[in-house]
């Protein structure tokens, strides 16, 4: 992927997406109870992979792989230790994070920060920038309003949104390399990393595995998936997305390798009211829930950027989603939107199987 500060919302480039119908595909049994999350993974076979499960990060993560240089079980406990001690430093929900702390000296003073907590902020304020803000890590305040982090949900009155709207705003996060420190000048202001900090984590994690010199590996956080090679049988992983509407089915199927593929969907993190749904997927300009798209995929060389896009393009809406996907190198994506229309990049139009209706 080339970093281009100009491939912003206001200047990508007009283009007609591109719209699957959907056709050509029946997927098997094995296959659906394969599904995993979101997401389904097919080709375990031949080779012995290790596999584990572990409780971290508020979801189930997945890890399985092909023999390294170190014993299986001794690697499997450096890659959950790594995940763990991670998530130590950016997860809102721990009081001594390095992001809760942050939050906690907003409009006081500065808060010195771990390498990787200064490092992920910093691309976090860059992907804000490329996108104007329709990934924005300063979007803490909003979903406090809605109740997502404790998952007490509630619909706020249009004068909290009015009230809170201000103090969502990626601009005003202050950034100190040197001195390693992240500042909120006001303090009705939070951060939020959530939307790439476990991309990050993936990453680090597949770094452990291919640093044990391991050549299959499939890590599956909560829909955030990390690819290492092919599958054991030396075929292209496949990896299912779910219909977000029937979320017991499949609507297309990736063929990859050496990857990662992040999803976000309406139906992950939602409730109703009143007989309205709503979902955690907020926009930051109005403070509810984007409404264009009900599922988007990414398909990126880290799972950073793909869980970062996941976010941003599902704000921006299927005609300027698929367009900046088409200005990034080495990112695709499917978009589905709320009428199960699948749209797909042109650099996924071989790799991706829509299944029948």
């Amino acid at each position: 992927m080339t970093d281009n500060s100009s491939n912003n919302k206001q200047n990508l480039r007009e283009k007609s997406p591109r719209k699957l119908t959907v056709a050509g595909l029946i997927v098997p049994l094995l296959l659906i109870l394969g599904l995993v999350g979101f997401t389904f993974y097919q080709g375990f076979g031949k080779d012995d992979l290790h596999q584990a499960y572990k409780m971290t990060m508020d979801t189930s993560v997945e890890l399985r792989f092909s023999p390294g240089s170190m014993p299986a079980d001794q690697l499997e406990e450096e890659v959950f230790a790594e995940i763990v001690r991670l998530e130590k430093l950016f997860s809102r929900s721990l009081e001594d994070s390095d992001v809760s702390k942050v939050n906690a000296a907003a409009g006081l003073s500065s808060v010195q920060v771990s390498p990787e907590v200064l490092s992920v902020t910093g691309k976090a304020l860059y992907y804000a920038e490329l996108t104007e803000g329709s990934f924005e890590p300063t979007i803490a305040p909003l979903i406090d309003l809605w109740g997502f982090l404790g998952q007490e949900y509630r619909v706020p009155e249009p004068e909290e949104l009015e009230k809170t709207l201000p103090f969502v705003d990626y601009s005003a996060l202050e950034i100190d390399r040197d001195s390693k420190t992240l500042f909120l000048p006001q303090s009705e202001m939070g951060l939020e990393l959530g939307g790439i900090a476990k991309g990050f984590i993936v990453d680090r994690a597949m770094e452990v595995l291919k640093k044990a010199e391991v050549e299959h590996a499939f890590i599956n956080a909560g829909g955030d998936i990390g690819l290492v090679g092919k599958n054991p049988d030396g075929e292209l992983w496949r990896i299912g997305i779910t219909n977000p509407r029937e979320t017991d089915q499949i609507i297309a199927v990736l063929s990859l390798k050496d990857c990662s593929v992040v999803t976000s969907g309406d139906y992950e993190r939602s409730f109703e009211e009143d007989g309205e749904k709503y979902h955690h997927i907020l926009d930051p300009d109005t403070g509810m829930p984007a409404r264009e798209l009900a599922s988007v995929t990414i398909v990126a060389g880290t799972t950073l950027i793909a869980d970062v896009l996941s976010t941003a393009v599902f704000v921006l809406g299927p005609q300027q989603g698929l367009q900046l996907l088409e200005d990034l190198d080495q990112v695709e994506g499917v978009l589905i939107t709320p009428d199960l229309e699948v749209m797909v990049s042109s650099g996924l139009e071989d790799k991706v199987e829509i299944a029948e209706e």
